[in-house]
């Protein structure tokens, strides 16, 4: 099995790093960015890929190591994210998403923004039109993968922005999509492996509130421990 295991940032890929090395075989340097390392990570052939922020790196590094790896049989993306919803999922808590949806696609008007109404869909296939909007089927592409679902995991959907909420007023907007968490990379992951008809797992561990930039709404530091353990648990 041979997976591109991606994250946006060094930070991430270093906690996620770490935790393999508590348990799991482990051999790689350091990724950089855009710069794909090839890891043995238990049964799995993994190839390390740290992609950038933002939905544009994120869209460019997962095509660019596709396209250079014919072998590859799945997408999993590790990170961090904040939580609209602080009791479903509260700081450092883990969430396995199940939906991604793109926000700012489609025709803004005063009424708000369709993309239906732009007319011009992401993409067509035998399972369906996507709009702004895919359903994950994370359980099941774990198992597909060879994968676990991490104990206590909390599972949603998540909404994937360019620019992150840091005010309430913005929040408040972009709780009404439904979604429970929000990043910055995941509907472009998703979207890519769509395209390329591979299983793709989106897994995040809750790092703020959004909206707020108040420092007892952040935990950073437990965050990216808690992803170590959840990689490790996702691998195990």
């Amino acid at each position: 099995m041979t997976l591109i295991l991606a994250t946006a940032t060094a930070s991430e890929m270093r906690a996620v790093l770490t935790g393999f090395n508590g348990r799991g075989r482990v051999g790689c340097v350091m990724p950089e960015e855009g710069q794909p390392v090839v890891s043995p990570v238990n049964e799995c052939e993994c190839i390390l890929l740290v992609t950038g922020v933002g939905p544009v790196n994120a869209a460019f590094q997962l095509g660019r190591t596709l396209a250079a790896n014919k072998r590859i049989e799945g997408v999993v993306n590790l990170g961090i994210g904040g939580s609209f919803d602080m009791e479903k999922a509260p700081l450092c808590h883990g969430v396995l998403v199940d939906s991604e949806t793109w926000p700012d696609y489609g025709l803004a008007t005063t009424e708000g923004t369709s993309a239906e109404a732009l007319r011009f869909p992401l993409h067509q296939d035998d399972a369906g039109t996507v709009w702004n909007r895919i359903d994950l089927a994370p359980v099941a592409s774990l198992h597909t993968l060879g994968l676990s679902v991490p104990e206590h995991s909390a599972i949603g959907g998540a909404l994937t922005v360019a620019a992150a909420s840091g005010h309430p007023a913005r929040a408040e907007e972009m709780c009404a999509h439904g979604a429970l968490i929000e990043n910055m990379e995941g509907f472009a992951l998703a979207l890519g492996c769509r395209k390329a008809g591979l299983p793709f797992v989106e897994y995040r561990i809750v790092s703020n509130r959004v909206g707020s930039r108040a420092a007892v709404d952040w935990a950073l530091d437990d965050a990216f421990t808690a992803l170590g353990k959840a990689a490790r648990a996702l691998f195990c």
